[in-house]
Parts: structure tokens; sequence; C-alpha cells
């Protein structure tokens, strides 16, 4: 294995460090704990979560450009991998504190949530900025697609973890208590650990990328930003990825609180739910980067937001006891694993999201990797962090005001569909490659 091979596994590597967080504590068990558990209302959960969320997209929208600014120009990488890791950690172990009937606490654990949220994508933003560094040649979809499938195998190994060790035993692992929901708690520390124990090859090993023009991270930064006019390309694309990135973001941080909102899933049937569509994932984004070699990346981004929206819409057509808004079925027992008609269209139709999100994000990646200029992606890989999070706040407030007022947790579906088809229409009219007088 050649220096190049050991820098391309450790970035893959990185991406499964940071892929328990997003399954583990952003979607499948502690966010719904925190919503119907330890706030005690699946309702005011989801819009308090609605409002971290917001906060969690004003605070990368601003210093995710900063940061790939920075690593342009001081070619730094591996100085903010370690920085990072550190508040990353912190906050996900505080998340064990979130003890139900203390809700005191309910500000602190928002905190720890927030933090570890921007930590998360700052560290994503400063790895994509790599994805030309590590990949070879004409193999940058590939490389994409093939880390986001290893990732969600490490998701699936860390629920099979979750639920076998912890959930699903009568006496769960270490003796944790489920009567003070231990087992959905521990999640946290679970993820600091696994960060740790797979983050720290690229820590030692990333590259540095090309030599960029200028000193001064601010003053590049905002010359990229103001180039954008005469990029037209660039800020079509941007725009389009920041609808579309709101949209499956917000269709995933919340999926399974409706979940556990609306049929009262216990933290074992939300493992499952995660563990059916993690392996749709996996699967679909390791085919993804193969069809992506082969049509491009813009028509596999489009071809499967086509998909994500089909099951979406899906989705938001389910309530407890309705299927397709108006077909009144036998509501759901509860207890039983997926036994009820609207439950298992629920999962039907989250499976066509599970299949596609992935090949959406990693194609977007390769996209962006694909129109940056040579010797500027950090910056650029900054301003599409921004981009993913400069409505982000905007997506979770909707949700959260959308909730609050008509104390519907399926409003998160509608929001997150409008986004969805909001920017499949504006990628659509973004280059699938760099203009010439951009390329190498």
């Amino acid at each position: 294995m050649d220096r190049g091979d050991r820098q391309r596994l450790a970035w893959a590597l990185y991406e499964w460090a940071q892929q328990p967080y997003w399954a583990l504590i952003a979607t499948f068990i502690f966010v719904p704990y925190f919503a119907a558990g330890f706030v005690g209302d699946a309702t005011r959960g989801q819009s308090l979560l609605g409002y971290a969320g917001a906060v969690s997209g004003l605070l990368i929208a601003i210093l995710s450009p900063l940061v790939g600014a920075d690593v342009d120009t001081r070619r730094n990488p591996r100085v903010w991998l370690v920085g990072l890791a550190f508040p990353f950690v912190v906050a996900s172990v505080g998340l064990w504190w979130a003890v139900p009937g203390e809700t005191a606490r309910i500000p602190l654990i928002l905190g720890f949530l927030v933090v570890a949220g921007v930590v998360t994508e700052l560290g994503g933003s400063v790895m994509n900025a790599l994805l030309p560094v590590v990949a070879k040649p004409g193999q940058i979809g590939r490389l994409s697609g093939t880390a986001w499938a290893l990732a969600y195998v490490g998701s699936l190994v860390s629920l099979f973890i979750v639920l076998f060790c912890f959930s699903l035993p009568k006496i769960p692992l270490l003796g944790l208590s489920k009567a003070l929901h231990e087992p959905d708690r521990v999640v946290g520390p679970l993820v600091a650990v696994w960060f740790l124990l797979f983050s720290w090859p690229l820590m030692l090993a990333a590259p540095k990328p090309p030599a960029a023009s200028g000193t001064r991270p601010l003053a590049e930064l905002w010359e990229t930003i103001r180039s954008l006019p005469r990029r037209p390309h660039m800020l079509r694309f941007l725009v389009g990825r920041m609808l579309l990135g709101d949209g499956i973001s917000s269709f995933i941080a919340f999926g399974g609180v409706l979940a556990a909102g609306l049929f009262g899933w216990t933290t074992s049937q939300l493992g499952i739910y995660a563990i059916a569509l993690s392996t749709m994932a996996g699967l679909g984004t390791f085919v993804g980067g193969r069809v992506d070699q082969k049509i491009g990346s813009k028509r596999t981004v489009l071809l499967a937001t086509a998909i994500v929206l089909f099951g979406a819409v899906g989705v938001g057509m389910v309530g407890k006891d309705t299927v397709f808004f108006m077909i009144h079925v036998a509501p759901a027992k509860s207890g039983a694993l997926f036994a009820s008609t609207p439950e298992r269209v629920f999962l039907f139709f989250s499976l066509f999201v599970g299949l596609t999100f992935g090949p959406a994000q990693a194609s977007l990646r390769a996209w962006m990797a694909q129109l940056a200029p040579a010797g500027e992606t950090g910056r650029w890989f900054g301003l599409y962090a921004l981009s993913g999070k400069a409505t982000a706040f905007m997506a979770p407030l909707i949700i959260a005001i959308g909730t609050r007022i008509f104390a519907e947790q399926r409003i998160a579906v509608v929001v997150s569909a409008g986004f969805l088809a909001a920017g499949a229409l504006v990628l659509a009219t973004a280059p699938r490659i760099a203009p010439v007088a951009e390329r190498d």
C-alpha cells in the first residue's frame, strides 16, 4: 500500500468515524429520545430541536467558509481536524446527562447538540476539501461514493452494538437502567469513543492542499464570494445544493422523531428502522458511486433526488390511523413491530429515501470537486458547507414554528419536500463540469 492508498483509506475512515453521530445521535436514537422521553412531549420536543437546528445552521453558515479559506491559505487540515475533535467528544459525552425528568437540563443538552452538530459539519468541510487531493484522477465520484458506503456500514455496526448490547437485552451491558433511559443516553459516550478510535488516521495522514494564491484567509474568502457573479455556474450550483441539502437533512433529522411521535416506537423499534434505512443507504451509495462514474455526478444527483422526493411525499401521506391522507385503517398496536398498515407504509416509503439520499449527497460532493478551481478547493468546499447551511436554520425554524402552530409533526415532511423540489429544479440548470478556463 503506497502513500496515496493510505491517504485514501484514512480519508474514508474519517467518514466511518463521523457516521455514528448521524445515526445514533442526530437521527435514530438520541434525538427521538430527547423529544419523546427527555422533554416528554414529542411535538414540543420537535419544536425545540427545530430551534436548535436553526442555531446550528447559522453557526455553520458563518464558520465553515472561514475554516475552508484557512485550510486553503495555511494548508493546515491536520490542525483543524485535531482541534475540532475535542469539542465534539466533550459535547457527545455530555448527552449522558439527559436524565428523564431533569427538564432544567434541556438548555444544556440542546447546547451539547448544537456544538456536536457544528463541529461535525466543520470537520466534514475540511475532509471534503481533501477529496480532489487524495482521489485518483477520474475517480472522485467513485471514492466519494465508496466512502459514503463504508460510512453506512459503520452506521450499521454501531446500531447493532446499541441494539444487541443495550436496547434488546433485559439486562443491558454494563448494568444500564432502562427505567432511566440509559441505553438511549449511552449513545453519546459511545459515539465519542468511536470517533476517537477511527478519526486519528486522517489527522496524521491528511495531505496539504495545493498552494493557494494568497495568504490571508478572510481576504481570499471575500474575493471568492465576490467572484460568484462572474461564475454564475457556481452560484446556481451552490443555491441548488443549499436547497437540496436542506431538504434531505430536514427529512433525515425529523424522520425518527416523526415515527416516535406517530407510532410510539421504542428504542428497539427505532433501531431496527435505522438498520433497515442504513442497509439501503449503504447499498444505494455503493452502487451510486459506480453509477456516478458511468453517467456523471449531475445525472446521478437528479435521479437520486427524484426517488428521495417520491419517498418523502409517501411518508407525508401516512398518519397514525390513515394512509394516503384519507384511507382509515387500524391504528398501530403499541409495542408490536411494524404491526399496523400505517407503519408498514411509512417504512416502505422511507426505504426509498434510505436507498437514494446517500447517492445524492455523495455525488453532490463529487460534483463540487469537479467544479472547484484548482488550488481553491478548501474555500469552495467552505462555501459548499455554507450553501448546505445558509438556509439550514430556515428549514428547522419553519418546521419548529409550523409544528407549534398546527400541532402537527408531519409539517416536517411538507417543508422537506418543498426544499427538495426547489433544489432539484435549480441544480438542473448547473453544468456537469467546470468551464474550460477553470480546469487544471
